[in-house]
């Protein structure tokens, strides 16, 4: 066995072990929700989506272990796309899996640290997975990569802003709660929204399940601080409202919104 093949199989390795992990890791962060270092923590925040929206969890590992098999077929090994987005991946996976552990443990540092380095893997898969263009990938590609990655995608990047409101908040640096708390929330919320909706646009040089599936589970996040906030707080709800008007134009065209092709994608 050559260096090359050597190198897919450790990739292989490492994204299977590396979704089951955090699909393990999960459990113990279901597990853990309701205990003394969560619940007496504070740090609510005007931001936080409401409960159902934390659903979308069973489907990112769900998918995450779609991927992962998929990706281990020993005809897959050589796979030029999996190869360019496989390693980001497998590092997406065992990050989360921590992230998983730190946070119900109250490591809010570490936490907040881990969630952006996974924001971090999955951008740069999902920009690689741009680059392929559209015709170099099968149907399997796209439901089971691009799709995986844009729904993990988008919900971290949500996941973001939330997570430094929180931060903010617990550390006493603004009241979750309070004028302050609603000011950077409502910040916070801007700049995800601004950054979601540059995501969809470049994702459109690729094949469209990736952004599509990007696009719906921001507006999936933002639905749930709709629904959670609109007696709380006005401003972040209106807020919310506004980043999901301008995902929603991104998503559909328009004048800043519409598709482009890059040039690996031209024909």
């Amino acid at each position: 066995m050559g260096n090359g093949a050597k190198r897919d199989l450790a990739r292989q390795a490492a994204n299977a072990a590396g979704a089951v992990f955090q699909a393990l890791a999960g459990v113990f962060f279901v597990l853990n929700l309701s205990s003394e270092s969560v619940a007496g923590g504070g740090g609510s925040t005007l931001i936080d989506p409401a409960g159902f929206a934390f659903f979308v969890w069973a489907p990112i590992l769900l998918l995450s272990l779609a991927y992962a098999a998929y990706q281990a077929l020993p005809s897959r090994r050589g796979d030029a796309l999996l190869r360019r987005v496989g390693w980001p991946l497998a590092g997406a996976f065992f990050v989360n899996g921590l992230w998983e552990v730190a946070s119900p443990l109250g490591r809010l540092g570490i936490a907040q640290v881990l969630i952006a380095v996974l924001l971090a893997f999955l951008a740069v898969a999902y920009f690689r997975l741009v680059r392929s263009g559209r015709g170099s990938l099968g149907r399997a590609d796209r439901w089971l990569v691009a799709v995986p990655v844009g729904v993990y995608f988008g919900w971290i990047t949500a996941a973001n802003a939330v997570s430094l409101t929180s931060l903010a908040s617990r550390s006493g640096l603004v009241d979750g709660g309070g004028l302050g708390g609603a000011l950077i929330g409502a910040a916070l919320l801007l700049v995800g929204g601004a950054v979601a909706a540059a995501v969809v646009r470049v994702g459109k040089a690729g094949v469209p399940h990736a952004y599509l599936a990007y696009g719906a589970t921001f507006l999936w996040a933002l639905l749930g601080v709709v629904a959670n906030q609109y007696q709380a707080s006005s401003l972040t709800t209106a807020t919310a409202v506004v980043c999901a008007a301008l995902v929603a134009w991104a998503l559909l065209g328009g004048p800043w919104g519409g598709t482009f092709r890059a040039p690996a994608a031209q024909r």
